[in-house]
Formats: structure tokens, sequence, C-alpha cells
């Protein structure tokens, strides 16, 4: 077999097809992108199919159990540490403590030592506090599916969150390999699509120019739920939030330029969910519940199974819980696809010839002007100036009036 796809836009990169070869013939590889791809060696390769057998994308996935239509839920953490600390309402939190007392094992998604995002594995609190808050890169999902194989058939309980198509890739690979799925849990985030990894690696590099990351969150909460606030810790102690150079990967994410290219024609940008439980902001709470619109984040939850809906059951009296509805749910990434944007080749053409910085400017508004000015702020609150010079600013504009 020369391929298991025909083209970029048929592989999520899930790596289902290379857990499944019986002769270890496939290899995941990056594109210029920065992508993973499966990579056949043809010296090895039998020519069985099980590699397209296997793939979420060639096959059409029902689940037996399915609700016809989920449930869905307004969610809020009753802890109010825990819920600032995380990306909405902080329902995953409560989720994954449960599956770790009851199921033993937790998978999900963390940044490593160099902050690169990764699927892991936990099996105790500190581990699963690593998971909490989002982190808008395509993970590295190694051989996590081999992982949880080896739990499962061990009698272990087992919690996997990932993307729609990081879910339906682990259940097609274990449900192939024969594997019993009884006591796997299976979570899906909202996805609006996933970056560039090698974008996310330059810009790693590019704001660690003069000093190292320590921390690093995509939504940070003091700031407000409603946005993309970001907060970057570094290794002498300077805090950044929403700088021009810190607000770059995420000024691209938002773009749409930077996705993987299955991304624009997903199969699971939709209600019919294929895991248990699917969590993600619930964007719209001001004008269904403007009474708990209090910008600290509100989690949306949509129980697709009667294994789903245990779930929320067991973790309730530490939440705050209200019924909803599809219509009051509806957001563009459950309704279709993220559309791809005309000048995505262009985007990719001016940063093969002309490297990050330069699509930083051009594309993600990072500008020298914008760094002056967090600069002198900067120094203005070093020197304990900054609300005399902001006085002399109001003074001056109410002259000119």
């Amino acid at each position: 077999m020369k391929s298991v796809y025909e083209k970029k836009e048929n592989c999520y990169g899930c790596t289902a097809c290379k857990r499944i070869c019986p002769t270890k013939a496939i290899e995941m590889e990056r594109d210029r992108e920065g992508f993973l791809y499966p990579s056949i060696n043809q010296s090895l390769c039998k020519d069985c199919g099980f590699c397209q057998k296997v793939c979420p994308i060639q096959n059409i996935v029902m689940r037996n159990n399915r609700f016809p239509e989920p449930q869905v839920f307004i969610v809020i953490q009753k802890d109010e540490k825990i819920r600032m600390n995380s990306t909405s309402g902080g329902v995953y939190s409560a989720m994954s403590e449960y599956a770790l007392k009851v199921s033993n094992v937790v998978y999900g998604v963390k940044f490593d030592e160099e902050f690169n995002v990764q699927h892991a594995r936990a099996t105790n609190d500190t581990e699963i506090t690593e998971f909490r808050g989002s982190k808008y890169v395509q993970s590295n999902i190694k051989d996590i599916f081999m992982q949880i194989q080896k739990d499962l058939r061990n009698g272990l309980g087992v919690l996997f969150t990932g993307t729609g198509c990081q879910v339906v890739g682990l259940e097609k690979f274990l449900c192939d390999t024969k594997t019993d799925i009884s006591k796997l849990i299976t979570n899906d985030i909202i996805c609006h699509g996933v970056p560039s990894p090698l974008l996310w690696e330059d810009y790693l590099k590019f704001i660690q120019k003069r000093d190292s990351l320590v921390s690093y969150n995509f939504r940070y909460k003091e700031k407000g739920w409603h946005g993309y606030n970001i907060r970057s810790g570094f290794n002498k102690g300077k805090e950044k939030i929403n700088t021009s150079d810190i607000k770059v990967f995420a000024n691209l994410f938002r773009s749409d330029l930077i996705l993987r290219p299955s991304c624009y024609h997903c199969r699971f940008a939709n209600l019919q969910r294929t895991s248990d439980i699917t969590i993600g902001d619930f964007w719209g709470i001001e004008k269904i519940r403007p009474d708990l619109n209090d910008n600290r984040g509100v989690s949306l939850v949509m129980v697709n199974t009667a294994k789903g809906r245990g779930i929320l059951e067991s973790i309730k009296e530490n939440l705050y819980i209200w019924q909803s509805n599809t219509n009051d749910c509806l957001q563009p990434s459950l309704q279709h696809p993220t559309q791809k944007p005309k000048e995505r080749d262009l985007f990719w053409q001016d940063y093969y010839k002309y490297g990050f910085e330069y699509i930083a400017k051009k594309y993600a508004g990072y500008n020298l002007k914008d760094q002056s000015k967090t600069i002198i702020k900067s120094l203005l609150q070093r020197m304990g100036l900054i609300e005399y010079v902001g006085r002399l600013i109001n003074s001056i504009s109410r002259i000119k009036r």
C-alpha cells in the first residue's frame, strides 16, 4: 500500500493506523507545516489494509448506545479557585478527579518541560492538574493508544480526553484489536481546529529570546473569561499579559490560517458527538442566562451516552448545574467545520520565504510601536510614575477639549 490517505485533508493524524499495523510499517512523519502524517515503509508493508480499516475518516463511526440527541447542561464549578484556574466553568477538574478515584487512570493533554503539547498518563491528583486549561496546539499523542489498550486489558478503568477525531481514532483502534472498552470513558472537547506544532515551536523561540519561559496560560481569567487573554511567566520573575509579542500565536490561531488541513473538512464539527461526554465554553450564556454571566467562565456539557450521564450524576455535588438544550448551546464549531481562509496558501508561502517574525508582523499584529509602549509602561511602573503620567495625560486631554 502506497499511502493510508489520498490527500492531506483526509488525515487527522490520530495515529490509529500506526498502532494497528501488524508489521510496524508505519511511522508518523512531519510535513512542512509541522503536522504528523503516516508514512509507509514499503519493504515492511504486507498490504493487509488494516490501516485504512481503522481510519476514522474512511469509515463511518456510529455508536449504538449514543443518545439520539445530546443532553445539554450549563455547568459551573463550586470551588472558585478551581474555576478560575480552568478554561471555562471547571467541569473537567471535577470529572478527572472523580475518574481518578473510580477508574484509576486519566489521560489528558499537558505541556512538557519545554512547553511542547502532548498527551500523557496520570495516576494521581498532582498529575491531573497539569491537564487543566486549554492548549491550542495539536497534541503529540505518541504511544498513548497502546498504553490505554494495556490499561484496559489489565482491568483498569480509563478516562481519555481529546479532540473528536482522537476519540474516534482511539475507539476504532481498540475495537478493531478486540479490546474491551466497557471501562473506557471518553471525553471530547468542542474543537475549532488544531494549530501547527511547528509554528508553536517557532513562537516559543520568538518569546524566549531574552528569558526562558516558566509558565503559560492561553486563557488567563484575571482579565476575564471572554476572549484570549494570554499570560506568560519568565524565569527572572517577569510576567507578560497580552503584549503584542505574547499575543502572536493566539492571533494566528484565531485567524484560522495555521490549522491542520483536515480541520477545514472535519466530520465531527456537529452535535452528533462520538464520546460519552463533550465539554467546552458555553458561549452565548449572556443571552440565555445573563444572571450567570459573571465573566469567570461557564462550561457547556453535552451528555451523549448513559455512561456520560452517570459521570455527571456522580460529580454533581461539586457543581452548579442547569438544564439547557441544543438550540441555546449552538456555536459555529457545533454546526460546521472552520472555513479555510482564502489567504492560507499565501500565508505559508510567506512563512517559508521570510520566517516567523515576518508572519507575526503581517498576520498577527506584532509591531514595534506596541512593544515600545509596553516597555515604557513597565519602566514607569518600576519608577512609581505610572499614576502620575496617567493623570498628566488626562489633564492634557481635558485642555484640548
